[in-house]
């Protein structure tokens, strides 16, 4: 082999070489304010917010209870904890029913619901009841039922130094009225269009008989 066919061999071995490395190193990283800031795809919901499944569902009377049970907690018996559906409310001129007027009352308040879980609870759930005298007491709800007229009413219990009490709530379409029994003697609630007053039920007056008067 002659020194020109050498010369020629070495030249293409190394113009090979050369190539195979261009071809084969690592792509230089991108600087960070060149690289792709493309924002993160998310997959689609399973049920779009829209989805007529979803207005099925909350036209379900009791569909609030039924979308929200996950984050609720239950009962022993599967009923729903409702924390007091009532709060503290300074009475003004628009207060819609007068301060009651029964004798020696001891304990009132004004209040205003604060939503509808009070007329909605079922049997099995448990309401939290605070009382103007300061106590939060827990009525379980034992029965409903539709009365004349629309009206929806609720009976249950509270238990209280370990004896129960009954507790008692109808609802029409902008009243509600509930009774609610402990040892120290029973408190009324009455509101109308979502205000108005709880307080303990006074005694009866001591001059009240069941005598009949007599026939003159």
């Amino acid at each position: 082999m002659n020194i020109n066919k050498i010369a020629v061999f070495s030249c293409t071995t190394l113009a090979l070489a050369a190539l195979w490395w261009w071809h084969s190193r690592p792509a230089p990283a991108l600087p960070p304010e060149a690289q792709d800031e493309s924002p993160i795809v998310l997959p689609a919901p399973l049920i779009a917010e829209d989805d007529p499944t979803i207005a099925r569902v909350r036209a379900i009377p009791d569909a609030p209870r039924i979308l929200a049970a996950k984050a609720t907690a239950l009962t022993p018996e599967g009923g729903h904890y409702i924390e007091t559906p009532w709060e503290e409310a300074e009475p003004d001129a628009d207060l819609p029913l007068a301060r009651p007027e029964r004798g020696d009352i001891e304990f009132i308040a004004s209040i205003a619901l604060t939503n509808d879980a009070l007329g909605q609870a079922q049997p099995g759930d448990v309401v939290g009841l605070t009382l103007p005298d300061g106590r939060t007491l827990q009525a379980k709800v034992t029965r409903t039922e539709l009365q004349a007229g629309g009206r929806r009413n609720w009976q249950g219990e509270v238990e209280v130094e370990g004896e129960p009490y009954p507790v008692n709530f109808t609802f029409g379409k902008e009243t509600a009225f509930g009774f609610i029994g402990t040892p120290q003697g029973s408190f009324t609630l009455e509101t109308l269009r979502g205000q108005g007053w709880i307080y303990m039920t006074p005694p009866l007056d001591d001059s009240h008989t069941d005598e009949l008067p007599p026939r003159s």
